[in-house]
């Protein structure tokens, strides 16, 4: 996938872009399909896919809660969303009722404990593929994956630079340090991607 990148990007910044960006706007724009004034709950929502989903649902004229751990609450409170829930808090969980989408970036335990919060009818979007218990509720399953898109692209890296949101960078790192940005990667807790360079 190929487009051309804004000079008010650096090579860098731009590469942490393609697959994150694809993916959060087709997990809104053709897995969750809103319309207008919904309320859609976005797990992951300081990831770069979350990020992304948080921003095209807000073109979208949605009500966007993020949902993140309990500890990130502070931060996520500076995305331009319209409330922010601790998903690994039950007592918040227990208090989210009648969406009309949750779009997922989280899996597992946790989208199984938020899937009695989609009202009936409604629409769970994931990239990770549909849950077993999602059977149980009556609500559609969008599970699917990214497709390369190089006009939407383009759009989603204008407005990164722009300024309109952001898909942080946590490492810089030379190609051959690739073992060890994986190693690092797979220990978890980043905010925000590892971009490899020459």
């Amino acid at each position: 996938m190929l487009t051309a990148i804004s000079r008010a990007l650096t090579f860098e910044r731009a590469a942490a872009l393609p697959l994150v960006t694809t993916t959060g706007s087709q997990l809104i724009e053709r897995a969750v399909k809103p319309t207008s004034g919904q309320r859609i709950l976005i797990t992951g929502a300081l990831g770069g896919v979350g990020r992304a989903a948080v921003h095209v649902a807000r073109q979208h004229g949605v009500h966007v809660l993020a949902g993140v751990r309990a500890a990130e609450k502070q931060e996520a409170s500076k995305l331009p969303v319209d409330e922010v829930i601790g998903i690994d808090n039950q007592e918040e969980i227990a208090k989210l009722h009648d969406l009309d989408a949750i779009a997922d970036t989280a899996g597992g335990a946790t989208i199984e404990r938020l899937l009695p919060a989609i009202r009936s009818g409604g629409v769970l979007g994931s990239v990770l593929g549909k849950p077993d218990a999602a059977a149980n509720y009556p609500i559609r399953v969008e599970a699917f994956m990214a497709q390369p898109d190089a006009s939407r692209l383009h759009q989603l890296a204008s407005d990164v630079a722009d300024g309109q949101f952001d898909v942080p960078i946590a490492r810089i790192m030379k190609l051959s340090e690739v073992q060890e940005a994986h190693r690092i990667a797979e220990h978890g807790g980043l905010k925000g991607k590892i971009v490899l360079v020459p």
